[in-house]
């Protein structure tokens, strides 16, 4: 079964960076993550274990914080409240998800720069978090970067645009690095993985992306355009692009396949040599023989005088 790489390196830095809060801050984190969690459903703050559904008081107040942020992003979120307020819900849960990753990640990155005091111990600066202590935070941290360069190279290389910004968002404004960093993930992580692991993948992956981003401007097209030539010339172009989605599906169902085949014919490989092995096992000559072998070992075995202890 194949991991998320970026999800679990961003799993366990949450793990190690909340081991370094205080309990009341730890807990309001954890609130606000069971805000980014909570799956859909009307009625009070609490629907069950382990399900939390904010009230229209705090949905005010979340949206009044982003605002500051992202005026935009909110009126958008306004308008599809009023509209249809159960995708309202999932968009807000996502955007919380993102901010509260982005948050996470800005103290990760403020665990790695230390001030020290008048005695020359390191110490946290003003206004950020305790360090967090032990080789597993400094190695999580020298993963995340590790995993960060690596996905920026990638990007260089496939798609040199969306680096530049990452870039730019870098030097620009740090504390969004790490949200930008996210949302690029979603639309090109995939590519990045598959890059390393399954060139031929990859290459289908790069294909239906490009097809999806035309698709969306021909429908865009379409729905601006009052000239009916024009329309039905950009209808024909949809069809074949959509014929060409279909086709990108089935070569990967098709890759998917021979993975399959091959993974089960090396099972196969593997189970007539354990086969093979057990029936040998069974065998009484053989019993006898290691037997006695292993007899013989024991009866010779002496105390061995350490020199160098």
């Amino acid at each position: 079964m194949k991991i998320n790489v970026w999800k679990t390196v961003f799993i366990a830095c949450c793990v190690l960076v909340m081991t370094g809060l205080n309990q009341a801050r730890a807990g309001e984190l954890a609130q606000e993550e069971q805000i980014a969690a909570a799956p859909p459903g009307p009625g009070g703050p609490m629907m069950g274990k382990g399900q939390f559904e904010p009230t229209p008081e705090q949905i005010d107040h979340i949206l009044a914080e982003l605002k500051e942020k992202n005026p935009q992003e909110v009126n958008e979120l306004t308008k599809l409240r009023e509209k249809d307020p159960n995708a309202f819900r999932i968009e807000l849960r996502n955007t919380m998800r993102e901010q509260f990753m982005s948050r996470m990640m800005g103290r990760m990155s403020e665990q790695g720069k230390p001030s020290e005091n008048a005695q020359g111990k390191r110490q946290p600066q003003q206004g950020q978090m305790p360090m967090m202590q032990g080789p597993g935070a400094e190695f999580m941290r020298e993963r995340m970067q590790e995993k960060t360069d690596e996905y920026l190279k990638c990007l260089k290389e496939n798609y040199p645009d969306e680096a530049t910004k990452l870039e730019q968002i870098k030097k620009d404004n740090p504390e969004q690095f790490m949200r930008a960093m996210m949302i690029s993930g979603k639309k090109y992580g995939r590519i990045c993985e598959a890059v390393q692991d399954d060139p031929n993948l990859a290459k289908v992956l790069k294909q239906q992306m490009e097809l999806k981003d035309k698709r969306a401007e021909l429908l865009k097209q379409i729905g601006a355009t009052t000239d009916e030539k024009q329309k039905k010339a950009m209808t024909a172009e949809l069809e074949q692009v959509v014929g060409q989605q279909f086709d990108l599906i089935v070569k990967r169902k098709q890759m998917a396949y021979e993975n399959l085949t091959k993974k089960l014919a090396d099972l196969q490989k593997e189970v007539d040599q354990k086969k093979t092995e057990a029936e040998k096992w069974k065998s009484k000559d053989f019993k006898s023989q290691k037997v006695k072998e292993r007899v013989t070992e024991l009866l010779n075995e002496k105390e061995k005088f350490e020199w160098d202890n």
